[in-house]
């Protein structure tokens, strides 16, 4: 089943060069930059912010200093961010999140689409469909065969109403034409207990926090929700593989910054954030974190934030799917 585009891409506009930008840009960097993340410490983001805020300090000659701004699914961290001055001193490290807070929250703060200028795409990171050991089904085949069978009847667990373990599953309902039922917890540790403990049959996690319960077999692998396999776990099959062609939904991980930053200094950011990420050191820190990079350039992160949220656009018409 594929999804319809209901309209037109959105267009995510790049940064915009205005009277002065060249010169601004031959000495930029004169002091340290601040590099916001939506999430508190040592979450995967946070994680992801820091290797990259060393390493770019270091190719740009000035300190960046990472500041957690935590709450509301990164919406305070990204307010802030539409409000400082757009001169490439203020930068943000965000997530896929990005996009379906728009869609969740239609009275944010900031336009998600005007407000914030892309430079890069740094890494994704799929998820792992995992189910308790005593569910039937080993596979995605075998899950869809016996949805069909009970509509309504089997469950899966989310980390809340609107995360994107929950919308990632939503639209594998949707794309494969079944009706497992969202149960919502308050975070991803009292659902991923609730799972360990045979309470709920399924859910979507990193493949960090699955990999030590897949190898103690308290957990199994079905599918990864990536469209290609994840390196951590070679031997476990995509969903779009498994029956759902076509089907791709992970976390991506990205830097903006305010739209009207410069765009040679844009360039110039790109420029050394493409180099950091295509480096051995920092490929062997994602691949810790279950994560792979993705350097790319502002013009096709701006295609990967209109791509979803033509997508999840159409998710969310289908399905009904509301904040709480």
């Amino acid at each position: 089943m594929k999804l319809r585009h209901l309209a037109a891409p959105l267009l995510i506009p790049l940064a915009m060069a205005g009277a002065g930008s060249a010169a601004a840009a031959d000495n930029y960097p004169s002091r340290p930059l601040r590099l916001l993340v939506g999430f508190p410490p040592g979450g995967g983001t946070d994680v992801l912010a820091r290797a990259l805020a060393v390493d770019l300090g270091k190719a740009i000659g000035q300190t960046v200093v990472v500041e957690n701004r935590g709450g509301a699914n990164g919406v305070i961290a990204t307010a802030e961010l539409a409000k400082a001055e757009p001169d490439g001193y203020t930068l943000m490290m965000t997530i896929s999140s990005h996009v379906t807070n728009s869609l969740l929250y239609p009275k944010l703060p900031y336009d998600t689409f005007k407000d914030f200028a892309p430079i890069s795409l740094v890494a994704t990171s799929p998820f792992v469909l995992v189910a308790h050991p005593s569910f039937q089904a080993n596979t995605v085949q075998e899950l869809v065969a016996m949805a069909k069978a009970k509509p309504g009847f089997y469950n899966y667990a989310s980390p809340g109403n609107g995360s994107t373990q929950h919308l990632s599953l939503a639209l594998m309902n949707l794309m494969a034409n079944i009706d497992m039922v969202h149960v919502a917890y308050k975070g991803g540790s009292p659902a991923l207990n609730d799972l360990i403990a045979g309470q709920v049959p399924l859910m979507f996690v990193t493949t960090v926090q699955s990999l030590p319960f897949l190898q103690q077999h308290r957990l199994k692998a079905l599918a990864v929700s990536s469209d290609k396999r994840a390196s951590v776990l070679p031997d476990v099959p995509t969903i779009a593989e498994s029956g759902v062609p076509g089907y791709a939904s992970d976390v991506w991980f990205g830097v903006i910054a305010p739209a009207a930053t410069p765009k040679p200094v844009i360039d110039k950011l790109n420029k050394e954030i493409v180099k950091i990420f295509k480096t051995p050191e920092m490929k062997q820190k994602l691949a810790t974190q279950g994560a792979e990079p993705i350097a790319s350039t502002p013009e096709a992160f701006a295609k990967v934030i209109n791509d979803e949220s033509v997508k999840f656009a159409d998710l969310f018409k289908k399905t009904g799917i509301k904040a709480e």
